[in-house]
């Protein structure tokens, strides 16, 4: 087993599922991540960055039928590490320059998402 760590790692979900979103906020807090918002829009995840910064995002593409790029496109220009997690699979949903970013699909394996995060935040955890 590996001892994957996100201790002092704050984490943005932008989630509009509750339940998806609940699920998310307890594995990055069993891994020792600190979720500093789970919002469910690109105004509401603009309202939260005001309040204090974060060190990467989960993303969701689909928003009640809006999109996250403009979001996306945000983190993008101020290098926040950020992922996809959507249930979609066409990655046509996303612009091509949106595309290069880590992209998961739900359900994701905890150690895929930890992984990930850990990789785009620059701290690689341990080998298997």
């Amino acid at each position: 087993m590996t001892a994957l760590s996100l201790t002092g790692i704050r984490v943005l979900v932008v989630e509009d599922d509750y339940v998806v979103a609940d699920a998310l906020r307890y594995l990055i807090h069993g891994y020792g991540g600190s979720v500093t918002a789970i919002v469910p829009s690109v105004e509401r995840a603009l309202e939260a960055l005001a309040v204090g910064p974060v060190d990467i995002a989960v993303l969701d593409i689909n928003l009640h039928g809006k999109s996250v790029v403009p979001l996306a496109e945000h983190f993008r220009a101020r290098d926040v590490p950020f992922l996809f997690l959507t249930g979609y699979g066409d990655a046509r949903l996303l612009p091509e320059h949106l595309r290069e970013h880590p992209r998961l699909a739900k359900p994701v394996e905890p150690e895929l998402l930890v992984r990930t995060m850990l990789d785009l935040c620059g701290r690689p955890g341990p080998t298997a």
